[in-house]
């Protein structure tokens, strides 16, 4: 596996105030050479000496503050390693902008187990000034299963607190967090990689952010355990699939059907027979029975399985409802009381797995592979941010 190392190319902004700096110094220079030069030549009387020396010095200190602006920003211009992908993880670099940093303290490691899934969000310029940016900027965010994992940063950052309002992220999510101009920074080409690499890792894209507003920390029980209602069904036994890979705890599988037993097991599930429309709420609820989260990639409504899921104390549900009658379905999981979260494409197909799918509110639905869209519905069931919301999901076409 050969590593990825990125380094951010000097902005549009940056190259502007370089640009000021040096008209700024050629500016200072021509009025300290002008000012000595009337002085040498001795055609000013007393009070224009006066000025002139004055005006003069005063060029002097501008020139010398300038170079020295210029080569501070012709050093910040210099490229500077900010991520690094390896086999052992995520290494970004916090400490941009701070001089005098050890590489000891500046970068955080993220093993690539405490990585639930990762986000690209593009911000065009009307949005980036809706978060408060002056500049189109483009956002790589990698969710934690547990922020705990990551300790207190050791350093403050100067613009730890200014991402952290933007993007409504806690302090440790924020270090979890790469953040530049557009096209400043190769995040497809991360993307690349990822998909290469990581290809069960659950890859987000939009150009919304697909987190709630209220910062929130991403935790869940170190051992959860996960139930799948519909799991014999195409897209259910790639989720089975998923969350067997992903958890600690093996998935339950609720089906009707006898025969589907043996291969669910194969995959590493657990199996509950269950008819869900025949046998109702409450033997939903004894089918949940240990159970923290449930999800219903079924046909029926999840009404039932609402009803058992609050009795058996099951704190989450993902559905992915159908196309025909899926606001109807979204209606039962919001009136629900559980943190729920819907994923919303216009079709399913049987393509392979690209390793990433474009999601957000903005975002028109269209076709994604089960194989990509289990990795999503995996991926979100420990991310606290997805609660809430239908989102609409679309594939990405792999590149050629």
């Amino acid at each position: 596996m050969e590593p990825l190392e990125v380094a951010p190319a000097p902005g549009t902004g940056l190259r502007w105030l370089t640009g000021m700096a040096i008209a700024f110094t050629a500016f200072m220079v021509f009025l300290a050479v002008g000012c000595f030069g009337a002085l040498l030549a001795r055609d000013l009387d007393g009070p224009q000496v006066m000025s002139a020396l004055v005006v003069g010095v005063v060029g002097v200190l501008g020139t010398t503050a300038g170079l020295r602006g210029v080569r501070a920003l012709r050093a910040a211009a210099h490229p500077v390693v900010a991520l690094r992908l390896d086999a052992d993880g995520v290494h970004l670099h916090e400490g941009a902008g701070i001089p005098d940093l050890s590489d000891a303290i500046a970068w955080t490691t993220l093993p690539w187990p405490w990585i639930a899934s990762v986000t690209h969000t593009s911000f065009d310029l009307a949005a980036s000034k809706r978060l408060g940016a002056d500049m189109a900027v483009d956002c790589l965010r990698f969710a934690l299963v547990d922020d705990d994992l990551l300790d207190q940063a050791r350093f403050e950052s100067p613009t730890s607190a200014i991402l952290a309002e933007w993007l409504g992220l806690t302090p440790r999510q924020v270090r979890a967090t790469l953040l530049g101009e557009k096209g400043a920074v190769e995040h497809q080409e991360v993307l690349a990689w990822l998909r290469r690499h990581r290809p069960g890792l659950a890859v987000l894209t939009g150009a919304t952010v697909p987190w709630s507003t209220r910062a929130s920390t991403d935790r869940w029980p170190g051992s959860p355990r996960v139930a799948v209602v519909g799991a014999h069904g195409r897209l259910g036994r790639r989720v089975v699939e998923a969350l067997a890979r992903r958890e600690p705890t093996p998935p339950v599988a609720i089906v009707r059907n006898e025969a589907h037993r043996a291969p669910l097991e194969r995959l590493g599930a657990e199996v509950r027979m269950l008819d869900v429309e025949e046998q109702g709420a409450g033997a939903v609820a004894s089918a949940l029975r240990g159970c923290a989260a449930v999800v219903h990639v079924a046909t029926p409504s999840p009404a039932h399985v609402v009803e058992g899921a609050l009795r058996a104390g099951v704190q989450r549900l993902v559905v992915v409802p159908r196309v025909w009658d899926g606001d109807e379905q979204v209606a039962v999981a919001a009136r629900s009381g559980l943190a729920w979260t819907a994923f919303r494409p216009s079709a399913l197909t049987d393509l392979p797995a690209s390793g990433e799918v474009d999601l957000g509110l903005d975002v028109v639905p269209g076709p994604v592979s089960r194989a990509d869209l289990a990795e999503v519905v995996a991926a979100s069931i420990r991310d606290e941010d997805s609660v809430g919301e239908a989102w609409p999901i679309t594939g990405v076409a792999s590149p050629r």
